[in-house]
């Protein structure tokens, strides 16, 4: 399994800590929220004009426990001003003991960074420690870049509600799993391999 913080270098030569994030982090992820994009917004919260996040969001970190709930941060220890550059976070389905949904959300000035694959391989890596065997992401429809993106890694289309498109991905444990007949694909392994 991972440790729970490690330093790294993200492809973009970004300097990164990547650890996991519990409920003392709470200031920082509203913080954090407030600097992300209207769009990243509307996929955690639908149909809904969220502009910060409020007590009972920040409640929800109590419970987590990187086990059945896992958050991974990413932050640039070269710049202590800013709130983090993302996070990405499973939750397993009650009543269901192998799948989890998952959320990944990287500040504007960090797409495209290499950020967003990094906490993707992490949350892959403890999950199959946790053994949870798939994952469910709930993308906007707006997003088709995200969309293509997770069905070159693997994931099936399984419906569509309030806008949200809903996919299915099978947990790797090893970068060698991951399907590497696209670009997107040998990215992914090379973000699982950097992490192991």
């Amino acid at each position: 399994n991972l440790p729970a913080a490690f330093k790294t270098t993200l492809p973009s030569g970004v300097p990164v800590l990547v650890r996991h994030v519990g409920p003392a982090d709470g200031p920082r992820l509203k913080d954090g929220f407030k600097l992300i994009s209207s769009l990243a917004r509307r996929c955690h919260f639908p149909g809904d004009e969220v502009t910060e996040l409020g007590a009972e969001q920040l409640k929800a970190l109590e419970s987590v426990d990187q086990k059945s709930y896992c958050i991974w941060g990413a932050l640039n220890p070269a710049k202590t001003d800013e709130p983090g550059i993302g996070i990405g976070r499973d939750r397993r389905i009650e009543q269901e003991p192998s799948p989890a949904d998952v959320a990944i959300t990287i500040l504007d000035q960090y797409q495209g960074t290499g950020a967003g694959l990094l906490l993707h391989a992490c949350l892959h890596y403890t999950a199959a420690h946790n053994k949870i065997r798939h994952f469910y992401y709930d993308v906007s429809g707006e997003n088709q870049r995200f969309i293509r993106h997770l069905e070159h890694l693997g994931a099936e289309y399984k419906g569509r509600v309030l806008g949200l498109t809903r996919l299915r991905m099978p947990v790797y444990a090893r970068a060698l799993a991951v399907p590497q007949y696209s670009a997107a694909g040998f990215k992914f392994s090379q973000a699982m391999r950097r992490v192991s």
